[in-house]
């Protein structure tokens, strides 16, 4: 069963409209950097191999949650999506080619590798909420699923004409438990400081489909194409400080906060060189199980239903 970001939000919408009434909806959305994560896509064939790497570039994060309060002997309901994209491209150039082949030196030099990726992410979740002591302090506990797809290409060009072209597409779908907490902590003049962790552990079904096409003396050859069927566990971790200030624009007892938040998908991805190629042998280079994140500066709205 495949579960796209659209399954989610049309998941999240019936729910919604089967909810009479809830006590706030939070809307969230930003900026993401994928900086703090990388993968390997070649080698250096003049630095003894070295690996030469590229992170998951720049995108956006946005969340929506409804949440209900006191839905049950005091516990209450948040129900919530979350998705986010990142899209990264990288070069590398080999500026001795021309110079090695005109002296005969190598006759198809390694001239130019350019790598382009495409990351995302959805979570749909229902999570109870239970409020302690005063109100400030909330722990959340409940079912989500999680989707995640990655989509690389590499484009190996040779002095000589040849080219290699790597496809690989990661999709994963998972359903697991969801933790977290939340803490607000009262600063001066109506604003208050939020902190919010959560972690989720996700199991399910992840698919690599890798595609090699060579073009060699002007030949076009589908040398390699293959896919890998896993099942395997995701860890998901986010941290979320913001703050949050009055908004009486918006309606009502409504807060607009600012904020940080930081996400981790641990094991969501296969970055290995399936494929024997620029003197790394298949399995090589990267990590089956490798990670990815997301650091998102945003801007939120919370609306309370009355």
């Amino acid at each position: 069963m495949k579960f796209t970001y659209f399954s989610a939000v049309t998941l999240f919408t019936a729910i919604c409209s089967h909810t009479a009434y809830a006590d706030e909806l939070r809307l969230r959305g930003g900026v993401a950097s994928g900086v703090g994560s990388d993968y390997i896509y070649s080698r250096d064939r003049l630095n003894g191999f070295e690996d030469i790497v590229a992170d998951y570039g720049l995108g956006g994060m946005g969340s929506a949650s409804y949440r209900m309060d006191d839905l049950y002997a005091g516990v209450g309901l948040e129900l919530g999506v979350q998705f986010g994209v990142l899209a990264g491209d990288d070069s590398t150039t080999n500026d001795d080619c021309d110079a090695a082949t005109f002296l005969g030196l190598n006759d198809n030099c390694h001239a130019q590798v350019n790598t382009e990726n495409l990351t995302s992410f959805a979570e749909a979740d229902a999570l109870a909420r239970y409020t302690l002591g005063n109100g400030r302090t909330a722990l959340l506990g409940g079912l989500s699923v999680l989707t995640f797809r990655n989509e690389l290409q590499v484009e190996h060009l040779f002095e000589g004409g040849d080219e290699f072209f790597i496809d690989r597409d990661t999709e994963f779908t998972g359903l697991g438990l969801k933790l977290g907490a939340r803490h607000v902590v009262p600063l001066q003049n109506g604003m208050d400081l939020n902190l919010e962790a959560m972690i989720g552990r996700y199991r399910g079904d992840r698919t690599m489909q890798i595609v090699e096409n060579v073009t060699e003396l002007g030949q076009p050859d589908a040398r390699f194409d293959a896919r890998f069927d896993e099942t395997i566990d995701v860890t998901s971790f986010e941290l979320t400080p913001s703050v949050a200030i009055p908004a009486q624009w918006a309606g009502d007892g409504a807060v607009m906060e600012f904020g940080v938040s930081y996400k981790l998908l641990q094991s969501a991805v296969d970055t290995r060189n399936v494929v024997d190629h620029e003197g790394t042998d298949a399995f090589e280079a990267g990590k089956i199980d490798d990670d990815v994140s997301a650091t998102s500066v945003f801007a939120g709205l919370t609306i309370p239903f009355k």
